[in-house]
């Protein structure tokens, strides 16, 4: 080798090592000086790659082909979907990796503005007018946070929510600036609940608001977890609450709407999303007003409320072809509880709408989910062959960045074509992927979905029964708030099976719990007296669990959970 081509690779060798320690930064903003300026800012600081992009679709292009580290997100794009929606549609279809860290910037000072970027959880929020110390120092916060937590990220980016949770936790034991102890304590919450370990998460917002009851993203994660746990009650106190502050009114009467929808009480649910001006109802929002409405027989309130969110954003095309999307399923959903010859006009409106959406569209998603839904409008129509053709697609088997509502219609799909185990499997992850989701509005609209979905596609009883397995294996291990979930699902899925209906009441006895979402002791002993199918083995455990709650009268007649006393230690599956 030469003394030039050694001299070369050693020079070449030192900036490949350079480059591997800069991160990767986006910068979306649709104004080009604004855009310009900020780039002009954050490269002096020397430890970016930057990109620049105008919008939300052009942002998701490149990551199909790169993550970034960094996001910097302006909150109003143009006639496009916000920063805000951006996000959370990007971090559902995991384009956005979990260690991704938000900066959101805007020289919007509306509270309902603040209020949802707050909501979404970015790392940083600035106001602008900024200067260039401001971009400067939180820029230079944030590396100092990331720094830090690089191991849980690490361990985040792995699908490993319980190792990051040990390694944030093995952090929060050293002696940490202040700021950056209270980003760790934000993202160890927020991963306790998705690990399943929700008292200790509620536990560390308690912490938090003990020093001071303002932390919004604290009030909300205490929210998040009563929410969880089924203490409703709590839940829609706290809310109440919420709703005397401007910054987080709308979202508090959401969750109380979704709340009363999860509850069957559809009228409460409008009356809390009435008080939302219909310009300022989210997608998530604005779905569920539809199906309240559709639940209360008022279908021609629920079509005139998603036409009127389509025609408002008819120029911003993803809002525009989103709300389409959403009406032409409104209109699948009145078909399939129509008598078959009586679907011919909801049908062909749900292809009219499809076909709009659907024109000229590079998105894969999107493709794949307008496929889906002319697929199942075939099967409505009951033309098998046509159905099989949308799903040849060589898109419609891949589902890593699938969302719920597509999931859904997929299964039946898979269900109309005899494949009930792959309906079965779509099902599952949909229920998965919605457990993850932060807008309860979004959550409690899928699931009651779901459930509807099981029952008509005929795998609720095989459903049920995997549910009270899993619940039956958490139980055991003594989680039992994971555990309550799973008998409450496999209940509403089965309620005639009284094996379930007394699993959810032993566990809430072992849990201390009075009140589980819209059930409580009391109800279910009452219910499981009225019901004959019982084996000698149950009705044994029964009584031992009716003697325990009479011992404990106080705790399970009252509102809320305090203490109580353990009956068999193992429920019995049916």
């Amino acid at each position: 080798m030469s003394l030039f081509t050694s001299r070369h690779s050693c020079i070449l060798a030192d900036v490949i090592e350079e480059n591997e320690m800069l991160y990767r930064l986006a910068i979306v903003e649709d104004n080009a000086t604004a855009r310009g300026n900020l780039r002009s800012h954050i490269l002096p600081l020397g430890q970016f790659e930057i990109s620049s992009f105008s919008n939300g679709t052009e942002l998701k292009s490149a990551l199909k082909k790169q993550n970034f580290e960094l996001i910097l997100m302006d909150f109003h794009l143009g006639q496009s979907k916000n920063g805000v929606e951006w996000v959370q549609q990007l971090r559902q279809s995991r384009y956005i990796k979990p260690s991704t860290g938000i900066i959101f910037i805007t020289s919007d000072r509306m509270p309902q503005t603040i209020g949802q970027i707050i909501d979404l959880h970015p790392d940083l929020l600035i106001i602008k007018p900024y200067t260039i110390a401001t971009i400067t120092r939180s820029i230079s916060h944030y590396l100092d946070y990331r720094e830090y937590a690089s191991s849980a990220l690490f361990s985040l980016d792995n699908d490993d929510p319980r190792d990051a949770v040990a390694k944030l936790t093995s952090l929060m034991r050293k002696n940490l600036p202040p700021k950056i102890k209270s980003d760790v304590q934000k993202l160890k919450a927020r991963l306790l609940i998705e690990a399943g370990q929700v008292k200790l998460a509620k536990s560390l917002y308690d912490t938090v608001l003990e020093k001071s009851d303002k932390v919004l993203w604290a009030q909300w994660g205490k929210i998040k977890c009563q929410y969880i746990n089924g203490d409703w009650q709590h839940c829609s106190e706290q809310l109440e609450t919420m709703m005397n502050s401007n910054l987080a009114k709308d979202k508090a009467l959401e969750w109380l709407a979704g709340l009363s929808f999860e509850q069957q009480n559809w009228d409460r649910a409008e009356y809390y999303l009435e008080q939302i001006n219909v310009s300022d109802l989210s997608a998530q929002a604005t779905k569920l007003k539809s199906i309240t409405y559709q639940k209360q027989d008022k279908v021609i309130e629920g079509i005139d409320l998603l036409q009127r969110k389509r025609d408002v954003n008819r120029a911003a095309r993803d809002k525009y072809t989103e709300f389409t999307f959403e009406l032409a399923a409104f209109y699948l959903s009145i078909a399939e509880h129509q008598p078959h010859n009586n679907r011919t006009q909801s049908v062909s409106q749900a292809k009219r709408l499809v076909g709009v959406a659907g024109r000229n569209q590079g998105d894969l998603q999107l493709i794949q989910k307008r496929d889906f839904l002319l697929a199942y409008s075939a099967l409505l129509e009951g033309d098998e062959e046509k159905a099989r053709h949308y799903v040849s697609g060589d898109n419609m088997q891949a589902f890593t960045r699938t969302d719920p509502p597509t999931l859904l219609t997929a299964a039946k799909v898979f269900s109309g074509l005899g494949d009930k185990e792959q309906a079965k499997n779509l099902v599952v992850m949909a229920h998965q992927r919605n457990q993850k989701l932060l807008n309860i509005a979004e959550q409690v609209t899928n699931s009651d979905a779901l459930f509807s979905g099981e029952i008509d596609m005929g795998i609720a009883e095989e459903r049920a029964t995997q549910l009270n397995e899993e619940g039956t294996i958490l139980f055991v291990d003594k989680k039992y708030t994971n555990a309550m979930d799973k008998f409450y699902s496999a209940a509403q899925l089965m309620p005639e099976v009284s094996a379930f209906h007394l699993n959810l009441l032993q566990c809430m006895v072992e849990a201390k719990q009075a009140v589980f979402r819209r059930t409580n002791v009391t109800v279910l002993i009452s219910s499981l007296k009225q019901m004959n199918k019982m084996n000698v083995a149950n009705k044994k455990r029964f009584e031992q669990i009716q003697h325990a709650v009479a011992k404990k009268n106080d705790l399970f007649s009252a509102p809320s959970p305090t203490t109580t006393t353990s009956t068999q230690p193992f429920p019995e599956s049916s």
